[in-house]
């Protein structure tokens, strides 16, 4: 008789969920990583734009263009804002799916040690089942044998 864990079918739902956790964790951080990078280009274009302003302020520049670049260095402070509050939300939903993730992974780990246990003691069972077999027929030979 082959070993049949009872609990398979909830060994089966633990890991699918603790496997969807762990895709959600993943997705996470690649926004994560997309709005890191999205924040570097941001502080890039920000720097060219300081940079222009003073280069074109040293040159001398009528106002209705030094207002221009002054309005794109603020919608480049303000997109550069609203990026950093993006990642500090999704740092807490990562937090957040981290830890369902791991919670998942727990009960996984504990069902997946019973089945160990378990298995374990079929298989010394199983073997002292096979060493008393073997036992008898020992015994069974050595009595025709005398």
């Amino acid at each position: 008789m082959a070993f049949q864990f009872r609990l398979a079918a909830v060994l089966r739902y633990r890991e699918s969920l603790e496997q969807r956790e762990y895709l959600a964790l993943q997705r996470i951080q690649m926004e994560i990583a997309q709005t890191e990078a999205q924040i570097q280009q941001c502080q890039e274009r920000y720097t060219a734009a300081r940079m222009h302003r003073e280069t074109e302020l040293a040159r001398g520049i009528a106002s209705i263009h030094l207002q221009a670049v002054c309005e794109e260095e603020f919608a480049l402070e303000k997109h550069l804002e609203k990026l950093q509050a993006q990642r500090k939300a999704l740092e807490g939903k990562r937090q957040q799916c981290l830890k369902t993730y791991q919670l998942a992974r727990q009960k996984r780990e504990v069902l997946d040690h019973l089945r160990m246990r378990q298995l374990d003691a079929y298989r010394r069972a199983q073997a002292k089942r096979q060493q008393n077999t073997l036992d008898d027929i020992f015994l069974s030979r050595y009595r025709r044998t005398q």
